[in-house]
């Protein structure tokens, strides 16, 4: 069954009373008080309309709107409708969509692909709800018992091309390439069907019904729970509540939610591969990277924001432009593959740093030095393999006494041997060591690598330990390091480390804080340099993806004002003034 959460429980009734404070309910019927329109949007010219209930707004305030109130300073009532504007947003969105692809709740216009994809959600939403209640019975949760390791990496979205304007000029222009051929692209279900909710819904309540008859009494817990819940939200609505009955409502539920949820993603899709999104130049790709250096070193040299050490360490990817003076703090970055202490390792280490910080003349240096030399000799290197299918680096139990040195000795050719080809051969070559041996969680799918400072007087200027610290500098070698460049096995209260060189923190360009131009160079840098050499993601990548985001967030902002003038809006605040 799968365990990820995805469900959403209408505990209207419950939220309301315990969360919305202030919230006054005097009906007796409450199927009449929830099911209240509040909202009324229509289409001027084809009539076709949707309605807002008073249960999809307290929902709606539940799930995001209370962040308006709690984060940004709104009143109660600016919150509940500034909730409300978000909700006729999302159904004017559904019915243009539904216009547009001629598509309807009832299945009409959706392929089988389609209908297959929007069952499966259903199955797996009332799967994971039902997960959910499980692990609060035994304990467990995803979050505690899910440890995949698995590699993010980047899909490029855009490439630079070659080509020859009308003047027979050669030109550099974009392409977008990271288009999928359909939006379910990933989804290739072994059966295909032409699901239906009316039909099936009861096929698959039997489903679940008979999974839980053949499954533990912790599940059978868990089903009688997530009964009771749904119908305690339904309480005085005046309607049957046979466990079957009820959870044909669930799925009803889950199928309008996975349906709807569907639809803005086509909708959002087909919007997102318009030409005029991706009408980016490489002009336009220079001038964000020239303004940005230019916002850095306002702020951190013309300005000097005495943040600047602490930013380059905390948010590398959002520093622009380095100081480069000499009493300025030198920042470069390291990775690390970690050989880690097993508890029952590290519960001895530290008897053995209690024993000696004790100091009650029985326990000599040199016993406290053959102790930790043993302690460190005994750890054991991870092994992990990767598994194409899954996308997870599983460990593998049998090693065959594979030690530190071993790893370590790889680790030396493999580097050396990278360090020939090219600095992006280096990021992949240690990508591999982190992935397969590493036990640094910190390493795994960072933005950046471990940023180590170096000041004037030659201390360091870092968090970490000063064992890591000291280690990281004599690899820096007063900046005479080259990207590739391992140190020793170093030791800390961890396991053992090793450390490898990944570049200084330095401008890409000279002079671009007076002037910059559109030029091959420049290009060509942001285009091949990486912003962390472990991931194929450029200054290109990062600059183009930004401008297409800010594109895409105007033209969605653009064309839902332009859609509202097509609705006709209709608000009765009088039905919903009481959640204020």
């Amino acid at each position: 069954m799968k365990k990820k959460f995805t469900g959403f429980l209408m505990s209207f009734c419950l939220l309301c009373m315990g969360l919305l404070a202030g919230c006054s309910l005097v009906e007796t019927d409450y199927g009449r008080y929830y099911n209240q329109v509040v909202a009324v949007v229509e289409d001027k010219e084809t009539g076709k309309r949707a309605e807002i209930t008073k249960s999809d707004l307290i929902s709606g305030y539940q799930s995001y709107g209370y962040t308006y109130e709690q984060y940004n300073g709104y009143t109660r009532e600016e919150a509940i409708k500034e909730t409300l504007t978000l909700l006729e947003n999302r159904k004017i969105t559904i019915l243009t969509a539904e216009d547009e692809f001629g598509i309807d709740m009832d299945g009409t216009g959706l392929s089988t692909k389609e209908k297959t994809y929007l069952y499966q959600q259903v199955v797996d939403s009332l799967d994971s709800n039902l997960q959910s209640y499980y692990d609060e019975i035994v304990g467990t949760s995803e979050e505690e018992t899910s440890d995949d390791i698995t590699f993010e990496g980047y899909e490029k979205n855009a490439r630079i091309v070659e080509t020859t304007n009308s003047k027979g000029e050669t030109v550099y222009v974009i392409e977008r390439t990271n288009v999928e051929e359909e939006l379910l692209g990933d989804f290739n279900p072994t059966v295909n069907r032409d699901f239906n909710n009316s039909d099936d819904r009861a096929l698959i309540y039997e489903n679940i019904r008979e999974y839980v008859r053949n499954a533990n009494d912790d599940y059978k817990k868990a089903f009688n729970n997530y009964f009771s819940d749904l119908r305690a939200t339904e309480y005085g609505q005046n309607l049957s509540t046979d466990t079957e009955s009820v959870f044909e409502r669930e799925i009803d539920r889950l199928y309008k939610v996975a349906y709807e949820n569907y639809v803005v993603e086509k909708y959002s899709y087909s919007n997102r591969n318009l030409d005029s999104l991706s009408s980016i130049t490489t002009a336009d790709i220079v001038d964000l990277y020239a303004n940005r250096v230019r916002q850095s070193y306002t702020q951190y040299v013309l300005e000097n924001d005495s943040s600047y050490d602490a930013n380059v360490q905390d948010a590398l990817n959002n520093v622009y432009y380095f100081k480069n003076g000499s009493d300025d703090t030198k920042f470069f970055t390291v990775a690390n593959v970690l050989f880690m202490f097993t508890d029952e390792q590290q519960d001895e280490y530290d008897a053995i740093v209690a024993k000696m910080e004790a100091d009650d003349g029985g326990y000599y240096q040199a016993q406290y030095q053959q102790d930790l030399d043993k302690l460190y000799s005994e750890i054991t290197p991870v092994l992990r393999v990767y598994n194409e299918t899954t996308g997870v680096y599983e460990e593998v139990e049998d090693t065959n006494g594979l030690t530190v040195d071993d790893v370590y000795n790889k680790m030396v050719i493999s580097l050396g041997n990278a360090k020939n080809e090219s600095v992006n051969a280096v990021g992949d070559t240690i990508n591999s060591f982190i992935y397969t041996y590493g036990e640094d969680t910190g390493m795994f799918n960072a933005e950046s690598n471990y940023v180590i400072g170096i000041d004037s007087e030659g201390n360091a200027v870092s968090s970490f330990v000063d064992s890591f610290n000291d280690a990281a500098i004599e690899l820096y070698n007063g900046g005479n390091a080259k990207i590739g460049d391992i140190s020793g096995l170093v030791r800390s209260e961890y396991g053992i480390h090793v450390l490898i060189y990944t570049g200084a923190c330095e401008n890409l360009f000279d002079g671009i804080t007076s002037s910059f131009s559109l030029s091959e160079e420049a290009i060509e840098t942001l285009y091949t340099t990486r912003v962390n050499i472990l991931v194929d993601k450029t200054y290109f990548d990062v600059l183009y993806d930004d401008i297409y985001s800010d594109n895409y967030s105007y033209f969605e902002s653009t064309n839902l004002n332009y859609l509202r003038q097509n609705y006709e809006i209709t608000e009765y605040s009088n039905r919903y003034s009481d959640l204020y």
